[in-house]
């Protein structure tokens, strides 16, 4: 009897697990052969076995949330830093991998700019260092050129509001866009003067 097309994919899945298998014989000398599991559901991977990194990125993930004393916070955010490393799944086209992919890149950066709000009162320079850490990670955000910048201010560093808005200005010029007027104003103001409090929670008028 011919096979039914849809028998293919479930052909398929089970051709390329039995290939993981001796794979994973060889690899381990015979070791360890079996890491998938099933239990009337989905295929699943052995957490007993198996260590996945984004797996723990999630974990550290949940760490970071404002339920965490600031300290417990920090240490998560700075492993959080170490395990993200780029887009998930950078070099896979699939159109299904797109939304998990920003998804994932956006609790980042969120995660990295909650806590640098929380903290930039008591401790502005680990708050400028995050959110510099986050500006690699979302080089186009103008936003978070405006609060490094006024950060830098507040710790008396006005050379380096004047080069945050110069690279501000280089990396969108890649997009053929410029620096929004709100931003050139605010810069020119740090740059004029001792920001008001209000300008560090970004309350300026």
């Amino acid at each position: 009897m011919a096979e039914r097309p849809a028998d293919r994919p479930y052909n398929a899945l089970h051709a390329t697990l039995s290939q993981l298998r001796r794979a994973l014989r060889t690899a381990t000398h015979q070791a360890l052969a079996e890491v998938i599991l099933r239990q009337d559901g989905p295929y699943t991977l052995d957490r007993d076995r198996v260590s996945v990194d984004l797996w723990e990125l999630h974990d550290v993930l949940d760490a970071t949330g404002p339920g965490h004393a600031n300290e417990h916070r920090l240490a998560a955010v700075e492993r959080l830093g170490i395990l993200y490393r780029g887009d998930l799944a950078e070099d896979l086209t699939a159109e299904w991998a797109e939304a998990p992919r920003e998804a994932l890149r956006r609790d980042v950066l969120d995660a990295f700019g909650a806590l640098a709000h929380t903290i930039d009162d008591t401790d502005p320079e680990q708050a400028l260092i995050l959110l510099e850490h986050a500006r690699t990670l979302d080089r186009y955000n103008e936003t978070l050129y405006q609060d490094i910048a006024r950060l830098q201010a507040h710790l008396g560093q006005r050379d380096a509001v004047a080069r945050t808005l110069a690279l501000l200005t280089s990396t969108l010029a890649q997009l053929g866009e410029r620096p929004s007027q709100e931003t050139v104003a605010l810069c020119e103001l740090l740059l004029r003067c001792a920001p008001p409090s209000d300008y560090l929670r970004g309350r300026a008028n």
